[in-house]
């Protein structure tokens, strides 16, 4: 029994070097290790059959093999913090940046970027709405202008008879249209209609319909004014368009230039036609007193015409004294300014189809016979 205690156990004093050997020659190292330039450290087995097998598992190193690498580092506490998972992009080494849960891809940007799409696309949609508006709306005014009125084609040399208009076709349209307004050489050619409310064509067109987006309205005589243009002072409304049409024309009259062009202004009527001349061209406020349609006394009419003639904002040549002047019109329209401003153009008769009646008033000629608008033409400008 006691040779027995004292003569040593092989197998357990000998199996943990050989597992260690074993381990390592089974398992070679990485291949970034450089070997040990000195003596093997404890431990390890130096020479044999153990350098020839650790030197094979070297040759044999593959990748998977770096991945089990990566597996015993992740078991170890400090390589739990740095491992990542296998197939991972950016290898062995881990993202500064991951905090182990799923990142939004785009984040506030992108809420930012379909929030404009969604503007852009609304604002687009109604430009194209406004815009098939103005053209709806002019396009129809110029059908009227083409079907119902006719002017000559020489218009310097032409009479007050040669411009007709189908006035049965357009009271079959709209019974309140009561004349024609028409400048050469300017959008202005339209119809004009009358009735006891000055805001109800103000959204409404010459049919009487109310107008989509863009209300052009229509061409109206004041609703203080008698029907058939016989007062002394006749006041026409129009809206200032962006596309040009309507009383859009009288604006660019700040022009001097322009304004000498369109000096000639004609008014058709189922009774008579007129032919103006413009003498002034007035920018005022909106609450300026310029609805004034009779006068007491010839010299309140003839104070009233001065007065306007003094404050055009543009220089009308060979215009008649204010007492020589009988009947005016007044064509406003509103500027293009937030300011609530008016352009109001100024105009007097130069020649009409109405004779003189007995009360010094005018009596309707036909404008269909040459011979009476002449004699009537020649009155009025004697």
């Amino acid at each position: 029994m006691v040779e027995s205690r004292q003569h040593p156990d092989p197998p357990r004093r000998e199996r943990p070097a050989r597992d260690r050997s074993d381990a390592r020659a089974g398992a070679p190292a990485p291949r970034s290790v450089r070997p040990a330039a000195g003596p093997a450290k404890p431990g390890h087995v130096a020479g044999g059959a153990g350098a020839s097998r650790s030197a094979a598992g070297r040759q044999s190193a593959t990748r998977p093999v770096a991945r089990q690498g990566a597996h015993r580092a992740a078991e170890s506490p400090q390589g739990a913090f740095r491992a990542v998972q296998p197939g991972s992009r950016r290898g062995m080494g881990a993202s500064r940046h991951s905090s182990g849960a799923p990142r939004k891809k785009g984040g506030p940007w992108r809420v930012v970027f379909w929030i404009a799409l969604v503007v852009l696309v609304a604002s687009l949609a109604s430009l194209g709405a406004l815009i098939f508006s103005y053209w709806q709306g002019q396009s129809s005014y110029e059908e009227l202008a083409e079907q119902e009125f006719t002017a000559p084609d020489d218009i310097e040399g032409a009479s007050l008879a040669d411009f007709s208009v189908d006035w049965d076709a357009l009271r079959a349209i709209n019974p309140d249209i009561v004349g024609w307004v028409f400048v050469p050489g300017s959008e202005i050619n339209y119809p004009i209609v009358h009735t006891a409310d000055n805001e109800y064509y103000l959204t409404h067109d010459f049919k009487g319909t109310e107008g989509f987006l863009a209300k052009h309205g229509a061409i109206f005589l004041a609703a203080e004014n008698e029907g058939d243009f016989s007062d002394p002072n006749n006041l026409v409304y129009g809206h200032n368009m962006r596309d040009g049409s309507m009383f859009a024309s009288i604006t660019g009259m700040t022009d001097q230039a322009r304004f000498d062009e369109l000096r000639t202004v004609y008014i058709l009527t189922p009774q008579g036609n007129y032919r103006l001349r413009t003498f002034s061209l007035v920018h005022c406020a909106a609450d300026d007193p310029l609805a004034q349609m009779t006068f007491s006394s010839e010299e309140e009419r003839v104070s009233y015409v001065q007065d306007k003639m003094d404050r055009s904002v543009v220089l009308a040549s060979d215009i008649p004294a204010a007492s020589d002047t009988t009947k005016t019109f007044a064509f406003s329209t509103c500027d293009s300014l937030p300011t609530d401003g008016r352009y109001v153009l100024f105009a007097s008769v130069v020649e009409s189809t109405f004779a003189a009646s007995a009360d010094g008033g005018a009596a309707p000629v036909d404008p269909d016979d040459p011979a009476a608008v002449d004699g009537a033409s020649k009155e009025a400008t004697s």
